[in-house]
């Protein structure tokens, strides 16, 4: 997983917030800072040290970045402070890791000095929680003591940096695949407040001009706050809409007149273990009974999965293959070490599912979800609707990681070390780019506040109209 994705289950985003508020936050990993200094000789040899342990272990750098080291060596040198702060430099450790085109890393812990202080309640940061969208910047919930903004307000600038601006260097600082925003977007819808507060800016006092539809802008002032009591606040404003986990938050099929819905949320393992799902049982399961219903049109919604094992998705695909592949080869996984594995095409089981293909998608579709995404549109035919996927379409590094301990700032990265590559498409001819869906979907605001699933209502239209 990525540095910012977040493995949360439960789909309600009231209960999501409250979740981040009130327990140390599933982000891998991002959380405070101290009062530390380092020199610039202590950051150049940590930056140095995590550039060739970059080099070392991750297998797939020279093919995604055949510039990573003229890349990291020129952000090294600009750097002439004599000393440099704990969080700056963890800015700069976050963008090195961002120039290796990858998504699969991990930033520290939770005792190491730069993430400990949102857990103590040391550091103060925004109150508000965000959508980022087409570019721009929206209020989602606002838990400030002000209480001066609403849902759907646009932010224009924050303490006169732009939102467009704020943008571009929460990219460059986020490990993601290639040139894939649509995943750093989605992660920051999950994670803004912590985001600024370790890549951007530590202000006391947060001046934001917005506006709300089409009247004039104006500016206010919030007041940055602890966790502690962000968690209060949050708590008298959005009640608890808490729900008991269950198998819903694996997986749901659901059966309509002219077509089946299958949600598979997650390949965490140990969600899956939890409720003892195998996947060739699983999916057995699944093509078996819509056989038996006379199934003629398959909606797979692989939305918001980020992943897991691997399994999930290469298990479907007897059951997906619409066609004989050119290739006998579902892919090939290089280590670190340089070893090297391939994986055969799997044969059509008798349940393959003959009718029409549909999958959605969006930046949160990641890793093996991205995987399977990448399967259904190869080899299954599906029509893809949503948005760009979050993981590369030729390939990724994933799969196993290597965490090296940066020698001054004692900061523990995770390198991803396997190097997943998937035999040549000729439906996809792109490089460092996710699934580019058939439909792209857009979604304004506005859609998003009365919770419209245009991307299912598409899919919608298109069974009716094949009829």
């Amino acid at each position: 997983m990525s540095i910012f994705v977040l493995r949360l289950l439960l789909r309600k985003e009231s209960y999501f917030m409250r979740t981040l508020l009130t327990i140390p936050f599933i982000l891998f990993i991002y959380f405070g800072l101290s009062a530390q200094v380092l020199s610039k000789k202590q950051v150049d040899e940590d930056l140095h040290f995590l550039k060739a342990q970059i080099e070392k272990y991750n297998p797939a750098l020279a093919i995604y970045n055949p510039d990573f080291q003229s890349n990291a060596e020129h952000v090294i040198h600009k750097i002439q402070d004599d000393e440099i702060t704990l969080l700056s430099h963890f800015a700069y450790i976050s963008q090195i890791c961002a120039m290796s085109n990858e998504g699969h890393f991990h930033m520290g812990n939770w005792s190491d000095d730069v993430h400990k202080g949102f857990g103590q309640n040391q550091y103060k940061y925004l109150p508000i929680s965000v959508r980022a969208l087409n570019g721009k910047l929206y209020v989602w919930e606002d838990y400030s003591e002000e209480n001066q903004l609403e849902k759907g307000d646009e932010l224009v600038s924050i303490n006169g940096t732009s939102a467009g601006d704020i943008l571009e260097q929460l990219y460059a600082k986020t490990p993601s695949d290639g040139e894939i925003t649509t995943y750093v977007d989605q992660t920051l819808n999950f994670g803004f407040a912590w985001m600024y507060y370790l890549l951007i800016d530590q202000p006391d006092v947060f001046e934001i001009a917005c506006r709300r539809g089409d009247q004039q802008q104006k500016t206010i002032r919030i007041q940055a706050l602890p966790r502690q009591q962000q968690v209060t606040l949050f708590a008298q404003k959005y009640p608890s809409t808490k729900q008991q986990e269950g198998i819903q938050d694996v997986y749901t099929l659901d059966l309509a007149a002219d077509h089946a819905r299958l949600t598979l949320r997650t390949f965490d393992r140990q969600m899956l273990e939890k409720h003892k799902i195998k996947s060739k049982q699983f999916y057995k399961q699944i093509f078996t009974s819509l056989k038996e219903q006379q199934v003629q049109n398959l909606i797979i919604d692989l939305r918001d999965n980020t992943g897991g094992l691997n399994e999930m998705a290469d298990d479907m695909l007897p059951y997906i293959l619409q066609e004989n592949p050119e290739t006998s080869t579902l892919k090939t996984t290089i280590s670190w070490e340089g070893k090297i594995r391939t994986y055969k095409m799997p044969k059509q089981s008798k349940l393959r599912f003959s009718g029409k293909l549909y999958v959605l998608v969006n930046g949160r579709t990641y890793s093996a979800g991205a995987s399977l995404a990448r399967f259904l549109k190869e080899y299954g035919n599906a029509i893809v609707i949503g948005e760009e996927t979050g993981t590369r379409y030729e390939g990724f590094a994933a799969g196993s990681t290597q965490f090296v301990l940066l020698p001054h700032s004692k900061l523990n990265i995770g390198i991803p070390r396997y190097h997943i590559a998937y035999p040549k498409s000729i439906k996809q001819m792109t490089q460092n780019r996710g699934l580019l869906p058939d439909f792209p979907i857009e979604y304004t605001i506005q859609d998003l506040i009365e919770n419209q699933d245009r991307a299912y209502q598409f899919a919608l239209k298109q069974i009716s109209q094949s009829k």
